[in-house]
């Protein structure tokens, strides 16, 4: 004879061992191994396989819209391009005629050598005592002057940013740093006063020239000052020197 609780289960078809096994693979978690392996590469699964490290990094993916993958090029390929950059963006300072937007895409690799080499030169011609507070200063009133003179400009409400203002007063500094050579060989103030003046003037021409786009309205003379202050001073240490 059969107990109660097996004529309950044979009478109404319900097994205890089946439900439990049911409830349990109810509340078993999803296998989402597939769905995270095809999104590693940073973009959706598209049914191809996962993304990997060389599909990631193509030419469509680059920021700023390169169409070259640099991730495995030689060292010395990245250095000569990079060179080459810094050198056209010299050219159009020192030679503005027909200037398009080659400052546009800003960098601070030519602002931080033309800074550099002015520091050093003129720690060069200064006394002995004084070449590595000469050096500091230079340095430091350039980078500081940049900055507030990009800054002013921002306060006036010029449509530029930051670093792009910072790179153009950099790159503009590369007359001054061609001064400070002269001054450096010549060593007189018959030739070194000329020189320093028409490099004054040049890279206040060139920044005015190439900022003329913040579009400043009435206020173009207050963000003008600031910027042949700058230079100004530049110049006048080059000569006390």
């Amino acid at each position: 004879m059969m107990s109660r609780d097996e004529q309950l289960v044979d009478d109404d078809g319900f097994d205890i061992d089946t439900a439990f096994d049911t409830a349990t693979n109810q509340t078993k978690r999803p296998d989402l191994s597939g769905s995270i392996g095809g999104r590693i590469g940073g973009g959706p699964s598209t049914g191809s396989g996962p993304v990997g490290p060389q599909q990631a990094y193509t030419s469509s993916a680059l920021p700023g819209g390169y169409h070259t993958n640099t991730l495995d090029e030689p060292i010395l390929t990245t250095i000569g391009r990079d060179f080459g950059k810094v050198g056209r963006k010299t050219i159009q300072v020192l030679y503005p005629k027909g200037r398009d937007n080659a400052l546009q895409e800003w960098d601070l690799w030519g602002p931080l050598f033309f800074c550099l080499s002015l520091a050093v030169i003129m720690s060069f011609l200064a006394p002995e005592q004084q070449e590595s507070a000469v050096f500091t200063g230079v340095f430091a009133l350039v980078c500081i002057g940049s900055c507030v003179v990009t800054l002013n400009c921002k306060l006036l409400g010029g449509h530029v940013s930051f670093f792009q203002s910072v790179c153009t007063l950099g790159y503009c500094i590369s007359p001054m740093a061609i001064a400070s050579l002269v001054t450096l060989l010549a060593h007189r103030i018959i030739v070194t006063l000329p020189v320093v003046a028409v490099a004054v003037g040049w890279s206040i021409s060139a920044s005015i020239g190439f900022l003329a786009g913040a579009q400043l309205a009435n206020r173009r003379l207050l963000a003008v000052f600031p910027i042949c202050l700058f230079y100004i001073c530049i110049g006048w240490i080059i000569i006390i020197s």
